[in-house]
């Protein structure tokens, strides 16, 4: 607070009659002892007989310190009653004459300690020589033993002791104070209030900061918090013997930080002295402030798409929608999880934002471990969000929020989330507070947007599946951080959903053959089946280029032949097993009994096999339809004719009760059912087809 009766100046500006006109403003002559303090223009005045000293104006200003604030221009509230102080004074004059004493906030260091005041000490030793009693955790005293007077003290307890002498080495002498009734002043030390951009300019020095919380981590030394103010974020360590530090202090909390800005690798970090919790009207101003400056700071950048596309035009707005609530949650420390079909077009899209999101939160965020706990990718096996995946998400989720204080993330559907099947999973994200986008390329179910936050899909707009995942990831990726080269993780997603028409311009751009492409896309494959559940961005980064160049060619080389030889192997047993028939309406119906003509638990598994299957048979027929069947599941694959995957499914789950559940594309697709009842899905599935 500052002094009403000078706004803070520490000085009042006078007014007082000119002595030297008596106030007349004019003047026939002067003094001439007051010539050596006239100018040249004060001179002229008076040979006009107008009083230079004043101007004319019959008045003098001056200068004077305050009276009210002693010229510190400074006034508060009293610490005890509440009553306005003016001055350097912590008490209003009543308070001073009561009973009380001075607890010294760890930011107070030896210069903020004052003779003969008494002061809040706890009790750290008691030695031959006397009992050491610390003021903070900076500040520590020695009561001598002959001034204990028989007073019994312990570790740990609280002492009222007086500054009697600070010797020049620093040394502080104590004696007891004992009072009854008496009130408690808390001091802190004025510090000035930088913000975080501000820090780099005062390493090594006591400053104050303010900000929200927007994520706290504990390790086993300090608590790191980190702190966003409307110029960025920084880490601030809490030592307290590796306990929680600050337990009161919660995410999203508004927080005054006084510390020391410390360089810790080669970023700030600022070693907590105190740290507090604002309410009120300065903490809504602080929100305030940060929302409106992240809202700015999260505006996606976009300069043009990588190939021109009428399509991902009409896309565009809702991709820049995407890309910026991405970047907001990087900003505000808010967890993001990548689902993504375990595909070649899945993990091309899953790897493309994660790239972006990374290179995002190591450019803003003060906490080298960010990256680790901020940007999740994770691997679907189904091609939609499968409770199984959903339970593992929300329960690690909630385990994070509970040791972490982190918020409930943001979960992206990648290359899936566009169908009925995905609700369930959804829906139960959506109980515990998440909000799901997805960016997918399946022919789109119009329940699922009641449950979305955002829905990037090419048939919103008049596209096709032939825009995959990986296209729409790619120039997502490229809006939020638009310095990285995606564009061959496009084209092997082209490549590997085998698409057609203008999305083949990315081929054309990636400066990679369409042999190279495809191979990228089987290792990814092959290495993805062995991986599992595991997203492994390691070994998918160097797949896809981002590591060494060289060693990228040998892996690919490598595992691709992996998997064409177990895909040669596969399919010459499987074409023994394919049972061939032309249906009425000239569609030949292809099916594989893929339990009893193929390995299990090997590469390909029965998706890839019957689409391998499928390549070699479409050469030889024109409509035709393959279908790879299971105990439980159907694996379906069209050439030349107009199937509707996701129609078919729900006709199938109201005609049988078999469990049915399923989709995919329009004429790519799977279906899952009860085994007891795979004789009568399957009669009806091709009862359907020959319908068509």
């Amino acid at each position: 607070m500052i002094c009403d009766a000078c706004n803070g100046k520490g000085y009042v500006e006078i007014e007082q009659t000119c002595r030297i006109c008596n106030g007349t403003g004019k003047a026939k002559g002067f003094d001439p002892k007051i010539t050596a303090e006239l100018n040249e223009e004060q001179l002229k005045l008076f040979m006009k007989g107008i009083c230079g000293v004043c101007k004319g104006s019959g008045k003098i200003k001056s200068m004077e310190v305050c009276k009210v604030c002693n010229g510190t221009g400074k006034a508060g509230k009293c610490k005890i009653c509440g009553a306005k102080v003016v001055g350097n004074h912590d008490l209003c004059a009543n308070c001073r004459r009561k009973p009380h004493a001075y607890l010294l906030k760890n930011s107070c260091g030896l210069e903020d300690v004052r003779l003969n005041r008494v002061y809040v000490g706890k009790v750290t030793s008691v030695t031959d020589i006397g009992v050491f009693v610390n003021l903070n955790k900076r500040l520590k005293g020695l009561i001598h033993k002959k001034n204990l007077n028989n007073l019994k003290l312990n570790e740990d307890d609280e002492v009222l002791v007086k500054v009697s002498n600070i010797r020049t080495s620093g040394d502080i002498d104590l004696i007891p104070n004992p009072m009854e009734n008496y009130a408690v002043v808390e001091i802190s030390k004025e510090v000035p209030f930088v913000s975080i951009s501000e820090l780099e300019n005062f390493v090594g020095k006591i400053i104050g900061i303010r900000g929200k919380v927007t994520h706290i981590r504990q390790t086993g030394g300090p608590t790191i918090f980190t702190i966003l103010d409307e110029s960025g974020s920084v880490n601030a360590a809490a030592f307290e013997g590796g306990d929680r530090a600050y337990p009161e202090i919660s995410v999203d909390d508004v927080v005054k930080v006084i510390g020391i800005a410390k360089r810790r690798d080669a970023k700030i970090q600022v070693e907590v002295l105190e740290m507090e919790r604002l309410l009120g009207e300065e903490a809504y101003k602080i929100q305030k402030s940060i929302k409106e400056e992240l809202e700015k700071r999260s505006e996606p950048i976009f300069t043009s798409f990588l190939v021109e596309s009428e399509v991902l035009n009409r896309l565009k707005n809702d991709m820049l929608k995407v890309a910026k609530e991405l970047k907001k949650a990087v900003f505000e420390s808010r967890p993001i999880i990548i689902r993504h079909h375990w595909d070649a077009d899945g993990v091309c899209g899953g790897v493309a934002l994660e790239k972006a999101l990374i290179e995002l939160v190591e450019e803003v965020h003060a906490d080298s471990e960010a990256k680790y706990y901020l940007v999740k990718r994770r691997v679907s096996r189904a091609p939609f969000y499968e409770l199984e995946d959903v339970v593992r998400d929300i329960d690690e989720s909630l385990e994070d929020a509970d040791k972490h204080g982190d918020k409930i993330p943001l979960v992206v559907l990648v290359d899936n989330g566009s169908g009925y099947e995905d609700i369930p999973a959804i829906q139960q994200f959506l109980l515990f507070g998440a909000d799901v986008i997805t960016i997918d390329h399946h022919f789109p179910d119009e329940e699922v947007d009641k449950y979305l936050l955002y829905h990037v899909n090419p048939y919103k707009v008049g596209g096709d599946s032939n825009y995959t995942s990986g296209i729409l990831c790619v120039e997502i990726a490229r809006m939020i951080y638009p310095n990285l080269d995606l564009k061959d993780l496009a084209a092997i997603s082209v490549i590997g959903d085998r698409s057609e028409g203008e999305v083949l311009k990315y081929v054309e751009i990636s400066g990679l053959s369409r042999e190279e492409l495809y191979d990228i896309g089987l290792a990814l494959e092959y290495e993805g089946f062995y991986l599992r559940f595991r997203a492994s961005s390691y070994i998918m980064h160097e797949i896809l280029g981002f590591g060494r160049k060289d060693r990228q060619k040998k892996l690919v080389e490598m595992l691709s032949g992996y998997a064409k030889k177990a895909i040669e192997e596969q399919v010459k047993t499987a074409m023994e097993g394919v049972k061939i028939q032309e249906l009425p309406n000239g569609v030949v119906l292809a099916a594989l009994d893929v339990e009893n003509y193929a390995r299990r638990f090997t590469f390909p598994p029965p998706g890839k096999l019957t689409g391998e299957v499928h390549d070699r048979l479409k050469k030889n027929y024109n409509r035709i339809v393959t279908i790879g069947f299971g105990p439980d599941f159907a694996v379906i694959r069209s050439e030349g004719v107009e199937l509707d995957i996701p129609k078919i499914v729900k006709e199938l789950q109201e005609e049988t009760v078999a469990g049915v559940e399923g989709g995919g594309h329009l004429v790519v697709g799977s279906i899952k059912f009860i085994p007891a009842k795979r004789k009568e899905v399957l009669a009806k599935l091709a009862a359907k087809i020959s319908a068509i």
